[in-house]
């Protein structure tokens, strides 16, 4: 890995590349995640990546891609803590294997530049039909998130839980907002994203000096950054009971816990490990336990961000089972930081997360995307070095960080 800074604010990386065949580029733009901005950020994506000045429908632009040998493109919007992250990304073969000689690598890169600064726009702003698709299809979007109850119960806990801070802006933004974006507000918004984000590109190919010169000479006006965000940790608070009454066939409990400070880098791992060891597996306590043995839930799984400093525990139950699969995981946790934890478990556990680690390189779009989290954590920690902290973490140093887990909110989804 090969990381340069070609302007102040701006980042290019080269990942290894020997074991594919194909090349991929990205470039990742990060700002605070405001809310007032949540929702043009959660349609400008879609809309931009409908084409360009170059290829301005997207028959056209979907010709040019069939054209270079069957490339990829895709543009998305995440949040990643207190960041909003909009990725512009296109993937196709490597110049080998082209059949005259093309060089597609640098192909790739003009396209992925022309979407990005040379936009489809009409009378200052967007072109208004694109935008009035690509809104019906994210007001849909939104609406239809209730149709995954799970996902649904898992929102709504982390609305109660993160209330008004940067970490609880939705991803997708408000529904109540959509009517009021048009195409003047959305390219003023697009064009404060060129401004005002931290950008890092990620190239998984070897090398190409003059593939860096294509990206500095894109960004060489650029002459401001915004700072990513650090992590913030919701402060503990007395656990708060929300219930929501719907007619559906399977309940749904999600519990979020708080850290109560950032972990230091060393505890990072150990939280790896612990949440793991704690609902994280196929082995892990929740699932042995409450599943299995108990029989009180059809899944029970727990899950650590380390952007947030919060644990969640979701579960979907019988609903005369709630308040029992909500004493069990809390049961369950206390075992873990009072009980015995034995070497074996511990074994099981690492092997698991080794596997997974080994599987980021597995992949391009896994690659990218650890490096993508490293960039805005600031650690830049391979997946080799994580393994080597995983193989060395104890029982009691898993006990001592899920002991600073203190459970802010509960969430039911019931008859």
């Amino acid at each position: 890995m090969k990381r340069e800074k070609i302007k102040d604010g701006v980042f290019i990386t080269f990942l290894p590349n020997e074991k594919f065949k194909r090349n991929r580029i990205s470039i990742s733009f990060i700002l605070p995640n405001e809310k007032e901005k949540a929702t043009m950020y959660a349609v400008l994506p879609t809309l931009m990546e409908r084409g360009y000045e170059d290829y301005p429908d997207m028959c056209m632009f979907s010709k040019k891609l069939n054209q270079m040998y069957g490339a990829s493109f895709s543009a998305t919007t995440s949040v990643v803590g207190q960041n909003r992250v909009l990725r512009f990304t296109i993937q196709g073969i490597k110049n080998q294997y082209c059949l005259n000689g093309e060089d597609l690598l640098a192909e790739m890169t003009d396209v992925l530049l022309g979407v990005i600064f040379r936009p489809c726009v009409e009378e200052g702003g967007f072109i208004g039909d694109w935008l009035e698709v690509e809104k019906v299809k994210l007001r849909e979007e939104i609406e239809g998130e209730i149709n995954d109850k799970r996902g649904y119960c898992v929102k709504m806990a982390q609305r109660k839980f993160f209330g008004d801070s940067k970490n609880g802006v939705e991803r997708l933004g408000y529904p109540e907002e959509v009517d009021g974006i048009n195409p003047t507000n959305l390219y003023n918004c697009y064009r404060e994203m060129l401004a005002d984000s931290t950008v890092e590109i990620f190239v998984t190919a070897q090398q190409d000096d003059a593939i860096t010169a294509k990206f500095a000479q894109a960004f060489a006006d650029k002459t401001h950054s915004s700072t990513i965000l650090p992590i913030e940790v919701m402060d503990e608070t007395e656990a708060e009971t929300y219930s929501e009454n719907m007619n559906i066939v399977q309940g749904k409990v999600c519990l979020f816990y708080t850290s109560k400070r950032k972990l230091t880098e060393e505890e990072r791992y150990h939280m790896l490990v612990a949440s793991a060891i704690y609902g994280g597996t196929a082995s892990s306590r929740l699932f042995k336990n409450v599943r299995e043995k108990q029989s009180l839930c059809y899944y029970c799984a727990a899950a650590y961000n380390g952007f947030t400093g919060s644990m969640r525990v979701d579960s979907g139950v019988e609903h005369h089972n709630c308040d029992k699969v909500v004493e069990a995981v809390q049961k369950e946790l206390a075992d873990l930081i009072g009980g015995e934890i034995t070497e074996k478990e511990i074994d099981e556990t690492k092997l698991v997360l080794l596997n997974s680690l080994d599987a980021v390189q597995d992949g391009l779009h896994g690659l990218e995307a650890w490096y993508l989290n490293e960039a805005i954590r600031g650690t830049w920690t391979s997946p080799q070095q994580v393994k080597e902290k995983v193989q060395a973490v104890t029982a009691q140093q898993i006990k001592d960080v899920l002991s600073l887990l203190h459970l802010n909110v509960v969430y039911k989804l019931t008859k």
